[in-house]
């Protein structure tokens, strides 16, 4: 069955997890939990986007982001293509690092952002990395400790979660303490993980609900009926976003491979640049829309060696497992 598109909502909120290449490590050491933190910061600030609760293990990551001005697949992108290319060249490996895509889940607010926050938070517990709720607060690679603390770690939005326990920060922050104590050995493995209901709109989806057979599962949703409901239809009216523009392109190619647009358009012939210039023509041909006669103009090349640097830039991402 075909995978169903992702739903990218301004404003929206989302419960992120993406995995390890057949359950393997992304995270091997320090230095690579906190190279993706400082990429995630960066990735956070140019988009607008806010992070409510975040969680690294050793193979695999969650992530709850409030989504800013930008496309949430522009924070995943600049966020996992940056990683796994230096992951593939600081351990002189190559290939997939994650597993499939990354997963998004567009969650309603009320209930689930203070569940989700607990329920991500408590990962490493869960996962018997640490043994107690006071080794939690110490654990360095998710979000727990800085809001116990009220103190930013560069990367969740403080007091966007706990003002949801108050204006009054101390008793904000035990509030919150308390509410994810009891929540420890609640949640179910793979719990919050999509699937609202939603009345039936006439596609043709499986009643799941015995009790109101007009009520159907959307994998991608995680609220009541209600608001599948009202994410379906904003999403009917939507349009299709503008293919990528040259420059777009050419920034996109410079912040993976470092080769300047200077560089990608003169004549040079050296390895870094012949990578680059790949990985233009994929972009150009599959998120710009452009045909090889473009390029054929544009790089000065014939029509054979701009059908043969698009198909080699389309090996690139997938080899080096490219989230472009």
């Amino acid at each position: 069955m075909p995978r169903q598109a992702r739903i990218d909502i301004e404003g929206c909120l989302y419960h992120v997890i993406a995995r390890g290449l057949e359950r393997h490590k992304i995270f091997s050491d320090e230095v690579d939990y906190k190279d993706f933190l400082k990429r995630l910061k960066v990735s956070l600030e140019c988009t607008g986007g806010k992070c409510l609760a975040w969680c690294l293990i050793p193979n695999h990551f969650h992530l709850l982001i409030l989504r800013g001005r930008s496309p949430l697949s522009e924070i995943m992108r600049r966020l996992m293509t940056g990683y796994a290319v230096g992951v593939n060249l600081r351990y002189k490996r190559s290939g997939h690092l994650f597993q499939n895509r990354y997963k998004s889940i567009l969650c309603e607010k009320e209930p689930y952002l203070l569940e989700l926050a607990a329920y991500i938070h408590l990962n490493p517990l869960r996962a018997h990395i640490v043994e107690n709720l006071r080794e939690l607060k110490k654990y360095p690679w998710c979000g727990h400790g800085a809001l116990c603390a009220g103190k930013g770690d560069g990367i969740i939005d403080v007091h966007e979660v706990l003002e949801h326990f108050g204006l009054n920060m101390p008793r904000a922050r035990l509030s919150y303490e308390q509410f994810v104590a009891e929540r420890v050995d609640r949640f179910k493995s793979g719990e919050y993980s999509g699937g609202g209901l939603l009345k039936s709109l006439g596609r043709g989806v499986n009643a799941i609900n015995k009790l109101d057979e007009k009520e159907a599962f959307d994998e991608r949703i995680l609220g009541s009926g209600e608001f599948v409901e009202s994410i379906i239809k904003e999403i009917e009216g939507e349009t299709f976003p503008k293919p990528m523009t040259k420059e777009d392109v050419l920034r996109e190619v410079e912040r993976i491979t470092g080769v300047t647009k200077e560089e990608l358009l003169s004549s040079g012939r050296q390895p870094r640049i012949a990578r680059a210039r790949a990985l233009y023509c994929f972009l150009r041909k599959t998120a710009g829309g452009v045909n090889g006669a473009v390029l054929v103009k544009e790089l000065h090349i014939s029509s054979g060696a701009a059908s043969y640097l698009a198909h080699k830039g389309k090996e690139i991402v997938k080899r080096e497992h490219l989230s472009v």
